[in-house]
């Protein structure tokens, strides 16, 4: 908890995001719980970019906020740059802190936005596996794929 509230204490120090751009240049916002979701793009300084991190959700149990490195994230190829709004998205809007539920509802939605195709997932996949995260990929595709409200067949 003490870790959030510093992040969101940093947050101060970080410029706003007015939305988020996708790899094509259109842009979206964020929303969960009827609200849009502030983002803000984080300085060098800032401990998302000294981690190395390329975005993070942090809440305060009442509100949301992602937090860009837009250095990392504008490194990204288009498919992973833009399924990561998603993911980070799906962090406020389910809300969860488990990386493979982000990642897929983060994936459903990327569908459901018309965003995803097949050569968009293959992309993901390749991206995937080269950083050696296949059973991440692949445990994201099984939840994604399997029928909302319980299991997968």
């Amino acid at each position: 908890m003490r870790r959030i509230a510093l992040l969101l204490l940093l947050a101060a120090t970080v410029s706003p995001a007015c939305a988020f751009t996708f790899s094509d240049g259109t842009k979206t916002e964020c929303i969960a719980r009827g609200q849009v979701v502030p983002e803000v793009y984080a300085p060098p300084e800032h401990e998302v970019s000294r981690l190395g991190r390329i975005g993070m959700t942090v809440t305060n149990d009442k509100s949301f906020m992602i937090i860009w490195n837009m250095a990392k994230l504008n490194e990204l190829p288009p498919a992973i740059h833009d399924l990561l709004f998603f993911h980070e998205c799906a962090h406020a809007q389910v809300p969860t802190k488990d990386e493979i539920t982000a990642n897929c509802e983060g994936l459903r939605a990327m569908r459901a936005a018309k965003r995803a195709d097949f050569a968009i997932e293959n992309q993901l996949a390749v991206f995937y596996q080269k950083i050696a995260a296949s059973a991440y990929w692949e445990a994201t595709l099984k939840c994604a794929n399997a029928p909302r409200g319980g299991g997968s067949k």
